[in-house]
């Protein structure tokens, strides 16, 4: 009889049928080589950081009314097959639509080829692989054709939103919104209620969201470059010397 491996929240992997309970890496490769994971292997699996993704997954389920998994496999039931299926997109998505501090991440490009002397853009970036949002590009003209920046500078010193997989690096805003966001793709499928739908639709884009990006913005900003202190420096004292500024 095949047995089946899962990977708990406990960080193991626990294999049946005759394989013992190892280290994650030993158990893996058990369910491998002996092939006693049934119709999947321990790469079906939602990585990386599988017990906070389950959490992340569990919450999600928890909005819509459904009970929480154990492990996250792709067959084992129609809840693990959804929450595998749309757990990375909604990560995705939810990254691109704010500045998230934990995933802003600085590049300095060097370009690929130039094009026309005389064009305003003669310098061709592309894109970081994990690039999902260009946040900042430090340059005076530029512009985005598909993964690539055509500017006038380079090299080009940019900002963006990278793809962060590692659940242990996001932020307990992310956190709830992803697992909201996630909430809303398995709704339908899960309960077939739309209205449900609708309402964590309306949490994300209008709660949630709004506030995540709000704490987001002010962490993002040091004391030193807030625009409202670049604001008061601005503004002199008629009795301040020229040096207090």
């Amino acid at each position: 009889m095949a047995g089946k491996c899962t990977w708990g929240k406990n960080g193991r992997i626990h294999a049946t049928s005759g394989t013992k309970e190892g280290t994650p890496k030993q158990d893996a490769l058990h369910c491998q080589i002996r092939q006693t994971c049934g119709v999947m292997t321990h790469e079906s699996l939602l990585q990386p950081d599988t017990p906070s993704a389950l959490d992340i997954c569990n919450a999600a389920l928890s909005k819509i009314g459904e009970a929480p998994l154990d492990a996250l496999i792709a067959n084992e039931s129609t809840a693990s097959r959804l929450c595998v299926l749309h757990y990375h997109p909604a990560r995705r998505e939810t990254l691109c639509m704010a500045r998230w501090t934990f995933a802003t991440t600085q590049a300095m490009l060097d370009s690929v080829s130039a094009q026309a002397p005389n064009s305003l853009t003669p310098y061709q970036f592309t894109l970081p692989a994990d690039c999902l949002r260009v946040l900042d590009v430090e340059c005076t003209e530029w512009k985005m054709q598909g993964r690539r920046i055509h500017a006038s500078r380079a090299p080009l010193p940019m900002s963006y939103i990278a793809d962060i997989e590692d659940a242990n690096q996001f932020d307990p805003l992310f956190m709830d919104a992803l697992a909201t966001r996630l909430a809303e793709k398995l709704a339908m499928p899960m309960t077939g209620n739309q209205s449900l739908r609708q309402n964590l639709h309306q949490e994300f884009h209008k709660i949630i969201l709004p506030q995540a990006a709000t704490v987001n913005a002010v962490q993002s900003f040091s004391n030193d470059s807030h625009p409202l202190l670049d604001l008061l420096r601005k503004i002199k004292s008629p009795t301040c010397p020229e040096e207090c500024e």
